[in-house]
């Protein structure tokens, strides 16, 4: 049986039927992890707050980053040409190339309808050789409230080539069109995102204007080949 103290007097506790008297603890400022004594040999244990440090994370040469090290030095790869392009290889849980052509060709379909869309379409298909390309041209939003809107229109190449049990997907020949701002520009994306531009100084944070360029390109790239390998492996 439990029974609440009355509001100004000490608090007590009915245990068994002995009232136990726990007199109320006194701000001190000193902190002190000493439990303190009842009347009756009870003792209130004192429970010391956990406070959670946050985690930073440092490079082997000491370098603490300011931002997630997938957005940092070594993101973005290029072609034999210094050209940017994401690749991504999967096999398909041993399925035929037709089904594999299938399967993408219905998701690269319905990217041409993704609610950012402005113009994206399936360009070109061979079905004998098992490639589908699309020129993407959509919105990559940065940020979005009642007030503001923060996006640029964003174009790129997505191809997808296929064999039995294997495909490859490729994102390429990225523009960012940034316009009305006064900041707006047009520039394809290796004067944006490429380590010179889109990172700072120390390449352990990234830069205040293209930063958030590379941040969401990687984003979304990470989505549309997620999405693909997830259909394929299914």
């Amino acid at each position: 049986e439990l029974e609440p103290s009355i509001a100004n007097e000490p608090a007590s506790i009915t245990i068994n039927g002995k009232t136990i008297v726990v007199k109320n603890q006194q701000k001190n400022t000193e902190s002190t992890n000493a439990p303190s004594e009842t009347n009756q040999g009870w003792i209130v244990p004192k429970v010391e707050k956990c406070t959670e440090v946050a985690k930073k994370t440092v490079t082997k040469n000491g370098v603490t980053l300011k931002d997630d090290p997938k957005y940092l030095e070594g993101a973005i790869p290029t072609n034999e040409n210094g050209k940017i392009e994401f690749t991504m290889q999967t096999d398909a849980n041993g399925k035929s190339a037709k089904q594999i052509y299938d399967l993408v060709y219905n998701y690269f379909s319905n990217l041409t309808q993704d609610k950012n869309n402005i113009a994206s379409r399936v360009a070109l298909v061979n079905p004998k050789e098992n490639i589908i390309a699309n020129t993407m041209d959509e919105w990559l939003v940065f940020s979005q409230s009642f007030l503001s809107l923060d996006r640029t229109e964003f174009r790129y190449l997505l191809v997808a080539q296929i064999a039995d049990n294997a495909l490859t997907v490729t994102l390429s020949k990225i523009i960012y069109n940034y316009e009305g701002r006064s900041t707006g520009f047009k520039e394809p994306a290796e004067n944006v995102i490429s380590d010179r531009y889109a990172l700072n100084k120390k390449k352990n944070g990234l830069a205040r204007i293209f930063g958030k360029f590379r941040k969401g390109t990687i984003d979304r790239k990470d989505q549309i080949f997620s999405d693909i390998k997830a259909l394929v492996k299914n």
